[in-house]
């Protein structure tokens, strides 16, 4: 599997508008997830365990429901996020079970590796070749590991391959040691790879190749698996997180089965099933396919019917239930924690994965070194250490958090007292951050607040400037500079386990492009000399007239509420403070970003949302002076925060006075995606949350035309040769 590298690259979308009429002021109404016409998928947590529900004689139980079930982690009581009861029926996407075959002709000696493809045969072409469940069959051999092309139903068609020894789909492939199917390794083969690295990698691999299949599976590998020595192979200690993590996100419960009883002087896989929480607990008995299957909820069985354990095997996804609940918050890399799953009903038994190892970057991280302070605190702050050096100044000031609005003017009476050029972003940035927060209460105007028919009167000029607004403009061009923060850059060496999510941005680049707003829409007509979207770039569509009209239309859907909230003072006069809220059911706004951590990482995340905010609106003429729009995101979204702010005033364009956009603030909180390298694959996982931000302003806007002067008395100059 080879991955190619792409960038990631967050988006807001405006939704187009295409209406803007006048309604009544809808009164406030409480919004639910589940109400009517609802589009969001119900919460699932992030980590999901398949379970096998049997009574004493094995047989599977159905029937039962969440209350039922009762979760341990670390011997703590852990929140059940989601559950189903599951009916293995093929092609239902929740439901769907596929069996994975292996013929390890690594392990087997070629007499028994004769008799587990007759087997295998016999199974699958039962009742006429029938399968219940798509079926892949993978095959271990000294070349490599290779599977048929694709899961298949047809028992007779999968039979036939085995039969003929068709040439399968290759994953990976090494040159070939020896001649025969199960060669001389000896302790160490010629690649220089013992017989059990080779094994254990197959293993995962299996596991790689169908984490991005979101049926379960179950992987039937027969025989008595692979050697395993004495001793502690601290070494081994990656592999085994990774065995237990890629083989929980592929829901694949592994079953070893064997018509070979295992000899008396053989270890007891059933004393080496706790999972180890440090390299030094690794033992090479702790890697055998045995306790590997034992792990993930699967099974350990013998029998001289092969073909019969493996029909017995599939039945285990006959009745099944699913549950979901997040991982405990850690800061520590690969914290193991143990699993209990219980049944409150007397006899009955419940199989599924043993444990997981927990990572820092499962749940974005509070920023350790974290300050909270008003305005005034942060005036204190800079009046001390304002005589520290550029880069230390800038690095306090990184780690603190605001609790009110920083205004411009504030800003600017700050910056005076410090000079450096790090420190002068830190504080813009920080600025930029406190944009959605309301004012400190002594820059709140003690007013009454208007009357219901005064607020009334004021939204409803909102309505009729936004549509005569945006009717009304020119076309025109504006220029629009762009500073861009991003969270801190990996350093070198660091994995996506060591990433630990940190709030702090720091400046990463300046930009200026012209802006041309023609017919209603606005597009870029000059960018920088690379005009790709880079990795952490953060974009956003329809500043101009889209996002004013989204605001006012969303504020007049149905089941919004639109709540008066203060006076502010501005630098003329004063502005009428509303807060709303428009619900998801209401699909105006779309944020997203470049790409989810799928095999090609080419699949992008966009999502309609609600989203709430605040406008400011002069009460004399309606016109908005300031706005902002908050998605409403579900938890455990790849994407935590994304927001606008936008501040509008006067421009003069081809002598005429318009309010445009002066200045806006993009932020954006949203997981980054690693690629691993591991036993020649690449695959995509989830890394830690990383912060994004635009601060930009808009100036210089002139007409979209040519223009020309007519001079009077013109006399052509004279010819000088």
């Amino acid at each position: 599997m080879r991955i190619p590298c792409r960038v990631c690259a967050v988006l807001f979308f405006i939704g187009p508008v295409l209406a803007f009429a006048l309604q009544s002021q809808s009164s406030k109404s409480a919004l639910h997830s589940d109400s009517p016409g609802s589009t969001q998928d119900a919460p699932k947590g992030l980590i999901k365990l398949d379970i096998a529900v049997t009574d004493k004689t094995g047989k599977p139980v159905s029937g039962l429901e969440q209350a039922d079930f009762s979760l341990l982690d670390n011997g703590q009581p852990g929140k059940i996020v989601s559950f189903h009861a599951i009916k293995g029926v093929p092609g239902e996407h929740e439901s769907s079970v596929e069996i994975l075959l292996v013929i390890d002709d690594v392990n087997l000696p070629p007499e028994r590796s004769s008799r587990v493809r007759r087997e295998f045969e016999k199974f699958l072409r039962d009742d006429g070749g029938h399968l219940a469940h798509p079926v892949s069959i993978y095959r271990l051999s000294s070349f490599g590991l290779s599977a048929s092309e694709q899961p298949s139903t047809n028992g007779n068609s999968l039979a036939d391959e085995i039969t003929h020894d068709s040439e399968p789909h290759t994953i990976w492939q090494l040159p070939r040691v020896t001649e025969g199917p199960h060669g001389n390794w000896g302790s160490e083969g010629s690649l220089g790879i013992s017989r059990t690295e080779f094994s254990l990698k197959a293993f995962c691999d299996i596991a790689i190749e169908n984490r991005q299949d979101p049926a379960r599976k179950l992987l039937i590998w027969p025989g008595s698996g692979w050697p395993v020595g004495d001793g502690s192979v601290p070494s081994f200690f990656d592999w085994v997180t990774e065995f237990s993590t890629r083989s929980r996100e592929a829901r694949m419960a592994v079953f070893n089965i064997s018509p070979w009883f295992l000899p008396d002087t053989e270890f007891s896989h059933n004393d080496f099933l706790k999972g180890p929480r440090a390299a030094r607990d690794v033992e090479y008995p702790g890697l055998s396919l045995q306790v590997l299957a034992t792990q993930s909820g699967g099974q350990v069985l013998s029998s001289n019917d092969l073909a019969g354990l493996i029909a017995k095997c599939a039945t285990d996804a006959e009745d099944d239930y699913s549950i979901s609940f997040d991982p405990a918050r850690t800061i520590t890399v690969d914290d193991y924690h143990e699993l209990t799953v219980s049944i409150d009903k007397p006899g009955l038994i419940a199989r599924t994965r043993s444990g997981y190892y927990d990572e820092p970057v499962y749940q974005d991280q509070p920023d350790p070194e974290a300050k909270q302070l008003t305005v005034n605190d942060l005036g204190q702050l800079l009046r001390v250490i304002q005589n520290s050096g550029d880069a230390d100044l800038a690095r306090q000031l990184l780690h603190v958090q605001l609790s009110e609005r920083l205004s411009n003017a504030k800003l600017a009476q700050l910056e005076e007292s410090i000079r450096g050029k790090k420190s002068k972003a830190a504080l813009v940035a920080l600025a930029d951050q406190s944009a959605f927060l309301a004012p400190p209460a002594a820059d709140i105007p003690t007013m009454a607040p208007p009357g219901q028919s005064a607020q009334k009167q004021m939204l409803s000029l909102s309505v009729d400037y936004v549509n005569k607004t945006i009717s009304r403009l020119p076309d025109f061009f504006a220029k629009r500079t762009t500073i861009q923060y991003h969270g801190p850059t990996p350093k070198e060496g660091q994995t996506w386990k060591t990433i630990v999510g940190d709030q702090s941005l720091g400046l990463a680049e300046v930009s200026n492009v012209t802006v041309l707003f023609r017919n209603g829409k606005e597009q870029t007509v000059s960018e920088r000399k690379n005009p790709k979207i880079r990795e952490r770039d953060l974009v956003t569509v329809g500043t101009f007239g889209p996002l004013l009209a989204m605001a006012i239309v969303g504020t007049n859907a149905p089941h919004s509420d639109v709540t008066w909230s203060r006076w502010e003072q501005t630098e003329d006069s004063r502005a009428a403070v509303f807060t709303y809220v428009v619900p998801h059911t209401t699909p105006l706004f779309e944020v997203g970003f470049c790409c989810l951590a799928d095999d090609e990482g080419t699949t992008p995340f966009a999502r309609k949302v609600g989203f709430h905010g605040e406008i400011a609106i002069d009460p004399a003429n309606g016109a908005v002076l300031r706005l902002t729009v908050e998605a409403d995101l579900d938890a455990r979204l790849p994407l935590e925060h994304s927001a606008i702010m936008v501040e509008y005033a006067p421009q003069t364009i081809g002598g005429k006075t318009y309010i445009c956009p002066a200045r806006s603030v993009s932020v954006s909180r949203q997981r980054t995606v690693s690629v691993v390298h591991e036993w020649g694959e690449s695959f995509r996982v989830y890394g830690p949350f990383v912060s994004l931000l635009n601060d930009v302003t808009f100036g210089n806007y002139h007409l979209f035309r040519s223009e020309s002067r007519v001079l009077p008395d013109y006399t052509p100059v004279p010819n000088q040769e």
